[in-house]
């Protein structure tokens, strides 16, 4: 399902605020065009998935610093959030690394 929209952007070429048609393949950003100047900007799909590859190495990379930061902020949330976080992660990675693989079939 392919989806556009308008929206008051700035537009490199023009060097001002435009407007501009941001065109979307489901949840996805497909591209932004300017209206006044044609100027568009596609996103690769090859690229996009590279990226997210890139983001979620980092937050599993950095996570135990990020848990110890919770940790030291309310050790008894912390403490009472793990069990279900413990359960809960594994299922929700499963879940978007699906969403992710199911967005590159379409």
């Amino acid at each position: 399902m392919t989806s556009k929209m308008k929206a008051e952007l700035f537009c490199l070429h023009c060097n001002k605020d435009t407007p501009h048609v941001v065109s979307y393949a489901g949840t996805t950003l497909k591209s932004v065009k300017c209206i006044e100047c044609g100027s568009e900007i596609e996103i690769r799909r090859e690229k996009l998935i590279g990226n997210y590859a890139v983001d979620f190495i980092e937050r599993i990379l950095t996570k135990p610093y990020r848990m110890t930061a919770e940790l030291e902020k309310d050790l008894t949330k912390f403490i009472l959030s793990l069990p279900i976080r413990i359960i809960t992660k594994p299922y929700r990675i499963a879940k978007e690394v699906g969403e992710m693989i199911k967005k590159e079939h379409d």
